[in-house]
Parts: C-alpha cells; structure tokens; sequence
C-alpha cells in the first residue's frame, strides 16, 4: 500500500523511530510517501 500524507514533524521522528522509511518532497510542510505492510498498519493503530 503506497499513501500520500501531509504529516507534523513529530509525527515523522515518530514514525522513523518506528523504522518506517519516508520520502519527503515539497515545498510547504512535509509530503511523505510510505510503503507499509498491513500488519505494520494494524500495529500502529493498536498503540495509539
């Protein structure tokens, strides 16, 4: 699953401490580009 995202910087450092590798692009805040397994997906929703 590939997904756009508008995401705050927190969010990154977050999701880096996670070992989720992001692409960033643009000019105005942070557009990352993510691939990310569905169990992963699963995981993160439960610890929030």
């Amino acid at each position: 699953m590939i997904a756009g995202i508008k995401v705050e910087e927190e969010i990154i450092r977050d999701l880096e401490r996670l070992d989720i590798e992001l692409y960033v692009r643009g000019q105005h805040g942070y557009w990352a580009s993510q691939r990310v397994e569905p169990d992963l997906i699963s995981w993160i929703k439960e610890a929030q």
